[in-house]
């Protein structure tokens, strides 16, 4: 079989190759024991529709699969091989071996720029955030590819092949459908935009390291208002009741919001009657049960292998901000927000109970980067504690100017005037003054 340089370039030459790095949305099991993220190495030959790999060097392993992100290096030795060692890995009506051959063209992408100008072909030529046109061009070069550039892969092959075909085949047959599977926040908020996406990370991120749960009680309602202006002539004031979630002594920490006092209280109280039965595990399996029907939205604290796929590939793409975990922290103990309505369905006939999982809408998400703000602000402050429902636990209201670039498709900011107090908990049996929220 041809290996050297001048037998590569004497191969048969045949027409043109896309080269497509991209990350998977499954796990594998890395060096260190951690779940990685692969990558899927997959050359398509342009004119007939074949998807190209090669013969595995040692008989066992996938030889388009990495399990950390090629070199252009690693993809170069990839393409010499699938040139001389050709094999079709889509299905085929004939069982004919491929013979050697080299293209007269590749063209690269990678995940991140896998949609880039699709149908305006006359940017392609400037795009350089696909490392594999330079990175691999030198070496193309000395077996006879000289055509080397970039260009966007077809949708299709992302959604059909990739995500219907390839990934579901890799994913262990033990996972269940989780939050990794929830829909992506750019992929299915209305309105929410790059840009946004940031200023909610990095509100999410700075609530993280000020740690709010040492000031205040777990789900402890905290009053959030602010003046939603949705044209010119149109605003509103709407109302909130935010509270923090865990600890991280548990381990498990957010915010949750809901959009009434009562339904606030009644979480509330459900929190402190679980730390009172001491860890008795059938009143716990209960008090739990109940919680679920309190509903309302949560920010909880994740790590990366329970982030929705589409969230941690918008992260990279977008360079939003994660809080780290210690300072000698992996990537599984980074603190990824995950954002979700919870609605609580009670089983019928003997039906089993479930839990419905679905992303909040736009306005909802803005509550969250307000609130989050609004509070790191006042903890910082020192003026916003409260360990309990005890009545000189009420106070406020304290007024925080912040900045929110929900709604905006161009990312610019609008300045936003949050009111936050804490409520007086009636005690139990007394009524809770209601709240509006849109």
């Amino acid at each position: 079989m041809p290996s050297t340089d001048a037998q590569i370039a004497a191969l048969p030459v045949r027409g043109t190759w896309q080269c497509y790095v991209h990350k998977l949305r499954t796990w594998l099991t890395g060096p260190d024991g951690l779940p990685v993220r692969p990558y899927l190495m997959l050359v398509v030959s342009v004119q007939d529709g074949r998807f190209l790999s090669c013969e595995p060097e040692d008989g066992t392993s996938n030889p388009n699969v990495t399990k950390s992100e090629p070199s252009p290096e690693t993809v170069l030795a990839f393409l010499r091989r699938v040139m001389t060692h050709p094999r079709q890995i889509n299905e085929s009506e004939s069982e004919e071996k491929l013979a050697p051959a080299r293209p007269e063209t590749i063209k690269f992408a990678d995940t991140v720029t896998a949609g880039l100008h699709r149908g305006d072909k006359a940017r392609w030529a400037d795009e350089t955030r696909c490392a594999y046109v330079e990175g691999c061009r030198a070496g193309l070069a000395a077996i006879g590819v000289t055509d080397v550039s970039f260009a966007p892969v077809p949708e299709a092959l992302v959604t059909k092949i990739i995500r219907e075909g390839i990934e579901p085949q890799m994913a262990p047959e033990e996972e269940e459908y989780g939050t990794q599977h929830l829909p992506g926040l750019m992929e299915s908020v209305d309105g929410f935009t790059p840009a946004f996406g940031a200023s909610l990370f990095a509100a999410a991120a700075s609530y993280v390291r000020a740690a709010p749960w040492e000031k205040l009680a777990a789900r402890r309602p905290i009053q959030v208002q602010y003046r939603l202006v949705l044209r010119e002539d149109v605003a509103m004031k709407l109302t909130a009741f935010a509270s923090v979630v865990g600890d991280a002594e548990s381990g498990s920490y957010g915010l949750s919001v809901h959009k009434t006092i009562e339904s606030a209280i009644e979480a509330y109280r459900l929190e402190k009657k679980q730390a009172e039965a001491n860890g008795d595990d059938a009143a716990n399996e209960e008090i739990a049960n109940s919680a679920m029907t309190a509903g309302g939205q949560t920010c909880m604290f994740q790590s990366v292998y329970e982030t929705p796929f589409e969230d941690a590939d918008a992260k990279e793409a977008h360079g939003w901000e994660i809080a780290p975990g210690k300072p000698d922290a992996k990537e599984d103990e980074e603190n990824w927000p995950l954002f979700c309505k919870i609605a609580f369905h009670a089983g019928e006939n003997g039906e089993q109970d479930t839990l419905e999982l679905t992303r909040p809408a736009i306005i909802e998400l803005q509550c969250f980067e307000l609130s989050f703000k609004a509070i790191v602000d006042l903890v910082h402050s020192g003026e916003l504690k409260a360990r309990g429902d005890a009545e000189e636990d009420a106070a406020g209201p304290w007024t925080v100017k912040v900045k929110s670039a929900a709604g905006s498709m161009e990312g610019e900011e609008v300045d936003v005037e949050v009111e936050v107090s804490l409520p007086a908990i009636p005690r139990e049996g007394e009524g809770g003054a209601g709240g509006e929220f849109l």
